[in-house]
C-alpha cells in the first residue's frame, strides 16, 4: 500500500484513531457495557488499517486507525454515552467547558460513523 492509498483509507467516514477507540472503551467498561466492550475490543485487535512501510510513526499507536464495522444500534449506543458526558459537564451557567468539548468531539466522530 502507498501512502496515498492509506490517506484515502482513515479518511473514511467509518475509520477512527486508536486514542478515540481506547477511550471509548474505557467508558464502556466504566458503565459495565461488556458485550459492547467486547465488540469494541474485536475492532481494535482484528481491524487495524496497515500502514505502509515508509510510515513515519509505524510502531506509533496514535497514529494508528480502525475500521468500524459495528452496528448502527451500537454505535448509536456509543452516541448517547458520549452526549451525556458532554451535558453533564456544561458549567452552571450553561456555559460549554472544556472536558464538555471534549465529549462532544466524541459525539461528532461517532455521528460520521453513524451518517455512514
Amino acid at each position: 500500500m502507498n501512502a496515498e492509498e492509506y490517506k484515502s483509507l482513515v479518511n473514511q467516514p467509518d475509520v477512527l484513531d486508536n486514542t478515540t477507540l481506547n477511550i471509548t472503551l474505557k467508558e464502556l467498561v466504566s458503565r459495565q457495557d461488556f458485550e459492547l466492550a467486547e465488540s469494541l475490543k474485536r475492532v481494535l485487535e482484528n481491524n487495524k488499517i496497515d500502514k505502509p512501510d515508509l510510515h513515519s510513526k509505524l510502531y506509533d499507536t496514535s497514529s494508528t486507525y480502525y475500521k468500524v464495522d459495528l452496528s448502527s444500534d451500537d454505535v448509536e449506543k456509543i452516541i448517547d454515552i458520549f452526549f451525556d458526558l458532554d451535558a453533564a459537564h456544561v458549567g452552571e451557567d450553561g456555559e460549554t467547558t472544556p472536558t464538555a468539548s471534549f465529549y462532544a468531539s466524541f459525539v461528532d466522530k461517532w455521528n460520521k460513523i453513524a451518517e455512514s
